[in-house]
């Protein structure tokens, strides 16, 4: 396969993943406003997925190689697992208590950016320079998914809310490309081949303390989960983490030699405000987008757009220069 035919293949895993990565802030949304504790959804999404994805390892024959890794590098799979996945869906469960799920996704857009900025921190080699093209690119797209919430702002009830939810959205868009390919890295530096899934399963269990804490004080302030509570966490571990999470991780597993082509991997998520915004139109009879949310929508397709051309453009320039 060509490198402009495997970016191809990496954008379309991208798009597709961002669609079920979107129900998180939906489910999320739903679980705040029925009353359902925080810790309780930051934990059993994550405990839900570890079965889901264990038995998909186990018939692919592949669960040997990954118990093999944690035995050898258990800290690697604890800290990178607390990290990007305990640490990210804890922060984004407690802002679900101050902003609506549109709100939490449009600032998670973050990430777009903070992948590439983080990148001089964690490559050591080529990987590590900032692709200036795809960084302007990633900063018009973030600009007009702000520019979408202009016009809601004034449905917000509480400025301390909306300040201690955007704290807790910034830390998770951080925390979710750093986990992710820093392990990548590790794992290249230690010779230990895991695909998309087997390290998703990885970082879900070495993130399993850090749920036992959860659950403890989930139990002590809440008691058990509800049943619906328990249900939507399924959905969620479903959709989102086994869908969503597994494919955005082929994606950026794809394409990870290429940082301007990770770069655009990392933007594709921008399409998961839209599919939360049309999830709420539909189960919360949210109101169509204003001016405002319509000019923002058309900034963020103009620098997505220009992504994916400036991404297939240097695909084709890196297959011809071999």
């Amino acid at each position: 396969m060509n490198e402009q035919s495997k970016t191809i293949r990496a954008i379309v895993w991208g798009v597709g993943a961002s669609l079920f990565l979107s129900s998180t802030f939906i489910i999320n949304s739903l679980i705040s406003g029925s009353g359902g504790h925080w810790t309780w959804t930051a934990n059993l999404r994550t405990l839900f997925l570890i079965p889901i994805l264990g038995l998909v390892v186990y018939f692919n024959k592949q669960l040997s190689p990954l118990i093999k890794a944690l035995k050898q590098q258990p800290l690697i799979f604890i800290k990178w697992g607390t990290i990007g996945f305990g640490v990210l869906y804890t922060a984004l469960a407690i802002a679900s208590l101050y902003s609506p799920g549109w709100m939490i996704a449009a600032t998670f857009q973050i990430n777009i950016l903070a992948g590439m900025l983080l990148a001089p921190l964690i490559y050591k080699d080529s990987r590590k320079s900032i692709p200036q093209r795809a960084l302007v690119l990633s900063i018009i797209i973030v600009a007009g998914v702000f520019v979408m919430q202009f016009e809601k702002v004034d449905q917000l009830d509480s400025l301390s809310g909306v300040l201690i939810s955007f704290f807790l959205v910034l830390l998770g868009a951080i925390v979710w490309p750093l986990g992710n390919r820093k392990l990548m890295v590790v794992l290249e530096e230690k010779n230990l081949q895991l695909n998309a899934i087997q390290r998703v399963l990885g970082m879900s269990i070495g993130c399993l303390p850090l749920l036992i804490i959860l659950g403890i004080v989930g139990y002590q302030q809440a008691g058990l989960p509800t049943f619906a509570q328990c249900e939507s966490s399924l959905y969620s571990a479903f959709f989102s983490g086994f869908l969503g999470g597994v494919g955005f991780y082929q994606a950026t597993q794809m394409v990870n030699r290429n940082p301007v082509a990770m770069a655009t991997i990392e933007a594709t998520q921008v399409f998961e405000i839209i599919f939360t915004l049309l999830g709420e139109m539909y189960l919360r009879n949210t109101a169509l987008p204003g001016i405002f949310g319509q000019i923002g929508i058309f900034i963020v397709f103009l620098g997505i757009s220009f992504h994916f051309w400036n991404t297939l453009n240097h695909s084709r320039k890196l297959a011809t220069s071999f």
